[in-house]
């Protein structure tokens, strides 16, 4: 588990490895639940850029980064 991304429900998260595609194009999701093991369930913002790169709801924290922490 990376401990520099601790993620909570209602955190605005992206896919890791997007840095030169626009915002628009990148897939943007909440995390809606803690599945433990480093797991989390993720609802994507945008359904279609997420069937695109063919992403599931389930992600491990190594895949996502934080955009903005829900406080």
């Amino acid at each position: 588990m990376n401990n520099n991304n601790i993620f909570n429900i209602g955190d605005l998260i992206k896919l890791k490895g997007f840095k030169k595609l626009s915002i628009n194009e990148t897939p943007v999701g909440i995390i809606s639940a803690k599945l433990g093991l480093g797991k989390y369930k993720i609802t994507w913002a945008d359904e279609k850029i997420a069937k695109r790169f063919g992403l599931t709801n389930i992600m491990a924290d190594e895949k996502i980064e934080l955009i903005s922490s829900h406080d």
